[in-house]
Formats: C-alpha cells, structure tokens, sequence
C-alpha cells in the first residue's frame, strides 16, 4: 500500500430501541455514540500506530469533523461528492467508513425471570450473571482508495459481551479490524 494518511469518517450509528424509549432520547445517544465511535476506532488505530503494527498517519479526528461540517458532510454538497473527491477534499489517502448497530439482546428483566426459571437453586453468581444485559454491536467497515473512490478491504462482524458499554464492543471489533486491514504489519 502507497497510501500514507487515513481519515476514519463519522461511524452511522443506529441503536435498536425498546420499546419504552423515547425517540429523541434514541437520536441523541446515535449522536453521542457516534462521537464516542469515531473516538474510539481513532484511539485503537493509533496504539498500533504508536506500537508499529500500522505505518499509516492517521488523521486526527478534529480536523477531520471540521472539515467535513465546513464542506456540509453528511448533507448538502458532501451529498453530492464521489468518495476519491471527499478524500481530496480531506487530504488524505484513504477513507475509512463504517455502520453500526447497537442493540442490547437480553434485558435485565428477561434475565430476573431467566434466572428464577432456569436457576431456581443456582448460586448467587450464577443468578446474578443471568440477570445481565447482553449488549451486541453488528458493524460493516470499508477501505477506500482516496484517489480512485475503489473498496480495497471490507469487514463485516458482530460482537457481543455482558453487560459492556458499546464503546468497549467498538474497541474489540476496531483491534479485530485493524489486525485484518491491508495496513496491518505482523
């Protein structure tokens, strides 16, 4: 790979609600966690940086988002941009964009009455694990070439861990990512 400098765009977050939420509390966290996303993914992909797995500079996330609010991504005239003119844009080499979906599989109350139906003489450990939520995050990354706008390397995975906050499930899937991109030096 030629490329030198990456910029990790903005995730597209979608988080499955329940059936109590409200929606403006449902697009406020997609905000917030997409934030905490992009943060996280730039984090992981600097540590290998700094440990020398990835000879890549990767730009800084900052001036990443000023320069896509500046150019009116992901509305308006960013719409309109094919990807190798969103890199230049960028001044990068490569682009990296991603999705995810966050969903939370088992609740705490389905896993109280879990826990009464299939451990009635369990162990308090075993009761309490049982009564933790699963939360889940299905993710889709692509790889593209700044200058010619062509996917070089797409990942699709999910992962799921017990009562995990989301970005945690974003660090594991971003070092599974990062070990398999075409950046990643052994």
């Amino acid at each position: 790979m030629k490329h030198k400098t990456l910029a990790i765009l903005p995730p597209e977050v979608k988080i499955e609600m329940k059936k109590n939420d409200r929606i403006e509390n449902k697009q406020e966290q997609e905000r917030t966690e997409t934030l905490n996303t992009q943060n996280e993914m730039y984090s992981r992909l600097l540590t290998f940086v700094q440990k020398r797995k990835i000879y890549l500079e990767i730009q800084d996330i900052e001036k990443t988002n000023a320069t896509l609010r500046r150019i009116g991504y992901p509305n308006g005239t960013s719409s309109e941009m094919t990807l190798d003119e969103l890199a230049q844009a960028l001044g990068v080499d490569a682009i990296l964009l991603s999705n995810y979906i966050f969903t939370q599989t088992k609740s705490v109350g389905f896993g109280i009455a879990s826990a009464i139906i299939f451990f009635p003489y369990g162990t308090p450990y075993v009761i309490m694990m049982a009564t933790l939520p699963t939360n889940s995050a299905d993710f889709n990354v692509r790889l593209y070439d700044g200058a010619s706008g062509v996917l070089l390397y797409s990942y699709n995975d999910k992962f799921g861990r017990l009562n995990r906050k989301y970005v945690f499930l974003v660090d594991k899937a971003t070092q599974k990512i990062g070990k398999k991109s075409p950046y990643y030096r052994k």
